[in-house]
């Protein structure tokens, strides 16, 4: 008897990574990694953010079919000088979308 092992189901999912920055009330003008993510299927969603630092940040969710998921992480210095990072969204563990934001 073989076992055969069941392929993960093709990412279906549509991703947007971006480095910009935040205005928050209480800490004005902030750098941050943001994404969104849309699925027409129910999926579960991972997003690890990476840092130069050694600092990694990871969020996961599931989300339902037609569902969107929309989150962000603040860089650890406000206009993000010296922390440079990667990020890395997975979708049913498997990566979907990664950039690396490069501050100047």
């Amino acid at each position: 008897m073989t076992a055969t092992a069941l392929a993960a189901p093709a990412p279906v999912c549509d991703s947007e990574i971006i480095g910009d920055e935040v205005t928050v009330p209480q800490w004005g003008t902030k750098a941050a990694a943001a994404w969104s993510v849309q699925c027409p299927e129910a999926r579960n969603l991972r997003a690890e953010v990476t840092y130069v630092t050694g600092r990694t940040v990871v969020a996961e969710t599931d989300v339902a079919a037609g569902e969107q998921w929309e989150a962000l992480d603040f860089s650890p210095s406000f206009d993000g000088s010296g922390v440079n990072s990667v990020v890395e969204i997975y979708e049913n563990g498997e990566l979907l979308d990664q950039l690396a934001i490069n501050w100047d």
